[in-house]
């Protein structure tokens, strides 16, 4: 019903638990209950509430891009024609490098962040890769000078 508030799935103990998780997914169940100062039964059932209502979807690791030869990020602001947005995730999401794309408002119709291994092959995502698509009108690159993360 719109303008109706929706329920939160989460209340303030699930949000301490998940900003445990934030700051290290590997804790143990024993753990996180200890540091959330709850039992181990109902951490674990919060846990498994929060992961099978799709709050938690999943488990990851972030790993330092440079490290591993992704030296080169950049914010790609694309313009596409209006009707063809449903269609362009699956194949914008296919172009290498691309790690997040996400739809907007303003002057653009989504952002992507592009990571790669040089400048070239940015080159080659922007220009061959996303300015080959008919639906895509125009395209603004923003190089990431430095990041910083939570």
């Amino acid at each position: 019903m719109p303008g109706r508030p929706v329920a939160s799935l989460t209340d303030d103990l699930d949000r301490r638990l998940l900003g445990l998780l934030h700051d290290d997914g590997r804790l143990s169940v024993n753990e996180l209950a200890n540091q959330a100062n709850i039992s181990r039964a109902n951490a674990y059932s919060r846990l498994q509430r929060l992961r099978d209502t799709g709050v938690i979807e999943g488990f990851t690791v972030r790993v330092d891009p440079r490290k591993v030869g992704m030296d080169v990020a950049a914010l790609v602001l694309v313009g596409i024609e209006q009707r063809s947005w449903r269609d362009m995730a699956t194949e914008v999401l296919a172009l290498p490098g691309i790690e997040y794309l996400a739809f907007t408002t303003g002057g653009f119709d989504f952002v992507l962040l592009v990571r790669v291994p040089d400048v070239e092959t940015l080159r080659d995502v922007v220009l061959e890769g996303l300015q080959s698509m008919p639906a895509v009108r125009n395209t603004q690159t923003v190089f990431i000078l430095d990041e910083f993360r939570r």
